[in-house]
């Protein structure tokens, strides 16, 4: 896949374009983890919330996303061709992760809708200006239709928010956070397939420069043999 790609979005240079791709991996997905270590990051947070080990599983494939990417940035940058070949095994693994990473946990925020919105009805809508960890759903929150959410400046119910607007937030949420993902795991094929043009274009370097050596090395023979004849 993507063998005979010439360059990376039709204008950028194959070794240009493998050194920005790692550089995305690493950029957005080290922003990923430490969004999720932070407690600002709505997808980690709900889909944690959701299925407690998830929270844990969820930021080591975002932490060896980003060492993956590290790594293409150090291989790119000394156009190693054991590097290339290297990472382009290692983007087509990223890809798989963050493929795993994003489905599972739109899956589970779908399936446990009703649990985000309680946890909104609490807490508010997970933002960097109202940081979260993943609550239990056992946490109790009335059921009646006249509740309203009481906030307290400094608590956890600082940022509550009442049913409707939680029902709005949530909903917007997943539907965006579907389209988007959509998208970028699209891009990161896409990226993939711009690395391991890069690598094979390294080795099939490598094999012309062995066969011009080859080359020269039968030509100094057949001289010598032919100045031995005569």
């Amino acid at each position: 896949m993507g063998m005979g790609m010439e360059k990376c979005c039709c204008f950028i240079p194959l070794r240009l374009g493998t050194f920005i791709i790692a550089l995305w991996f690493f950029v957005i997905y080290l922003l990923d983890a430490v969004t999720g270590f932070l407690g600002v990051n709505a997808v980690i947070v709900y889909s944690g919330q959701s299925a407690k080990a998830w929270y844990y599983i969820d930021l080591l494939f975002t932490v060896l996303v980003c060492l993956g990417g590290l790594l293409g940035i150090v291989g790119s940058c000394f156009a190693s061709r054991g590097f290339a070949k290297f990472f382009s095994v290692i983007i087509w693994i990223n890809c798989g992760l963050s493929i795993v990473k994003y489905a599972v946990s739109l899956a589970l925020m779908v399936v446990h809708r009703e649990d985000l919105i309680r946890s909104c009805l609490r807490s508010g809508f997970v933002g960097f200006s109202n940081a979260q960890t993943p609550i239990s759903s056992t946490v109790t929150i009335s059921e009646s239709p006249y509740y309203a959410p009481v906030k307290y400046p400094g608590t956890l119910n600082a940022h509550a928010t009442d049913l409707e607007q939680c029902q709005y937030n949530v909903q917007s949420f997943l539907i965006v956070y579907g389209v988007v993902i959509f998208a970028i795991e699209i891009l990161q094929i896409y990226f993939a397939s711009v690395v391991s043009a890069y690598a094979s274009r390294l080795r099939n370097g490598a094999r012309h420069h062995r066969l011009h050596d080859q080359q020269i090395k039968d030509f100094e023979e057949s001289r010598y043999h032919m100045s031995t004849v005569y």
